[in-house]
């Protein structure tokens, strides 16, 4: 599953991103909870690209 529909499908779902951070490979994180339901979920990439287009989806919601 593409990295932007799983985050899109997890807002969809009442989950909110709670943290994402970069580490010094590349990689890029980012946390979610569902605080209904008590249950996390996470997301990883490091693809520039998609890491932008994450990063501004959370920023605006």
């Amino acid at each position: 599953m593409d990295n932007i529909e799983k985050l899109k499908r997890l807002y969809e779902k009442g989950y909110k991103c709670i943290r994402y951070e970069d580490d010094e490979d590349g990689q890029f994180k980012m946390y979610f909870k569902n605080f209904e339901k008590e249950q996390i979920e996470d997301i990883n990439s490091t693809n520039t690209s998609e890491i932008n287009v994450l990063k501004s989806f959370v920023d605006k919601n």
